[in-house]
């Protein structure tokens, strides 16, 4: 939260996100090793299936190998947090919860101070400077979210003091904050069950989906409609279609389209497909440009990237489900839902690979399960007492069988 988020740009850590996705993964996977935890199906299935798209890249020479490793770090940060902390499941008690809410208004009143400091660099993302672009509302979001999550009850005031915090990001919004903020004050106030394919929540979503487009079309007309040829983003979509149908099933490999490896190590598909003439994708331009949007990285993944992309969210709600219907607890699936929100919504930058992402897994996961301590009881009944009540039983009944004989 401190130096992966709030004062990243500081860069006392340069590779705090990566180094700590890597421990994750790292203790999840010795963790199994040991036998401490069972192995995890879904961790294992993404790591053979990462371990796949690497070696596939490496086979058709994507591009050079130091790209290839780089993109593929960049691109597992936010699945191996998720799955990492899935297998581990750490073991948060109620005093814990207690002090993230206290971490939360620390974090919030940084916020506030960090853009009392530079009021005026909020507008477009500045290296060296804190919370700048869309990063200040991005976070704003997940610490409202965070604090909801660690809170006792679902209660009115908890939503509100929730949705406060969020509104920290107006000092500096975004299109897609707007879209975010809306989507959890539907969730918040309106979602008092699982999602069913009825009425209330088709028109809820109707109307999600009304206003976020009335908050976002001056940028959307501006992408998309207005000289949608001579912008990096629009021409990103487009083309990545024509790159799915080349390079079926499985595209065209890592550090080839949509990300700062594939400008930093120039791809030769932005040649191939002419984008090299387009301001911003030219060789020898920033990197930045290229990473604008998450979506059109599929164009590396194939379809059968974009088909394991729906998976993932596909479990996410199977869990979901699975979670309430074992707890019945509303409130941690509403944080769920928040966090699929801004994922989706903050995916159509590159928000899911940067170090943001750490923070929205780490969230996601904890709503997807609740740790409790094994009670004496249960470690009594482990150590025989199961069996104690079982002879206890089977005297009681003999007792009975004697006396009806009799």
């Amino acid at each position: 939260m401190l130096f992966g988020v709030l004062f990243y740009e500081l860069r006392v850590f340069t590779h705090i996100d990566e180094l700590t996705t890597i421990l994750i993964a790292a203790y999840a996977c010795l963790n199994m090793f040991m036998r401490r935890i069972p192995l995890n199906k879904p961790f294992i299935i993404w790591m053979c299936i990462s371990l796949f798209y690497l070696i596939y890249s490496f086979v058709i020479k994507s591009n050079v190998p130091v790209a290839i490793v780089n993109d593929f770090v960049m691109q597992s940060k936010p699945y191996l947090v998720f799955f990492g902390l899935m297998c581990i499941k750490p073991r948060l008690k109620p005093y814990h919860y207690t002090i993230l809410q206290g971490i939360c208004w620390m974090s919030i009143c940084m916020l506030i101070l960090i853009y009392i400091h530079h009021p005026d660099d909020r507008k477009i993302a500045t290296h060296g400077v804190m919370l700048t672009g869309e990063a200040l509302s991005a976070v704003a979001i997940l610490i409202g979210t965070l604090y909801y999550l660690c809170c006792d009850k679902e209660s009115l005031s908890t939503k509100v003091t929730a949705i406060l915090i969020m509104s920290a990001g107006v000092l500096s919004p975004t299109s897609k904050y707007w879209g975010i903020l809306v989507s959890a004050v539907i969730i918040l106030f309106f979602v008092n069950k699982p999602l069913r394919l009825n009425l209330k929540y088709v028109l809820l979503g109707l109307v999600a989906v009304g206003i976020i487009f009335y908050a976002v079309q001056e940028e959307f007309f501006y992408y998309f409609v207005e000289d949608f040829e001579y912008n990096v983003r629009p021409m990103l979509y487009i083309k990545m279609w024509d790159v799915l149908a080349d390079y079926v099933p499985f595209g065209s490999g890592f550090a080839t389209y949509a990300n700062p490896a594939s400008m930093t190590w120039y791809s030769p598909i932005y040649t191939k497909y002419n984008l090299d003439t387009i301001w911003g994708l030219d060789q020898g331009n920033e990197y930045h440009f290229a990473a604008d949007a998450y979506y059109p990285i599929f164009a590396q993944f194939g379809y059968v990237g974009i088909a394991l992309f729906v998976w993932f969210f596909v479990y996410l709600f199977k869990q979901m489900n699975k979670f309430y219907d074992l707890t019945s607890d509303i409130k941690r699936y509403k944080t769920a839902l928040i966090i699929i929100a801004y994922i989706l919504i903050q995916a159509t930058s590159n928000a899911l690979a940067n170090e943001r992402c750490i923070l929205a897994m780490t969230i996601l996961v904890l709503a997807l399960y609740k740790y409790k301590p094994k009670s004496k009881l249960t470690a009594l009944n482990s150590f025989g007492l199961d069996f104690a009540n079982f002879a206890q039983t089977t005297e009681n009944n003999k007792r009975d069988e004697d006396t009806a004989h009799k």
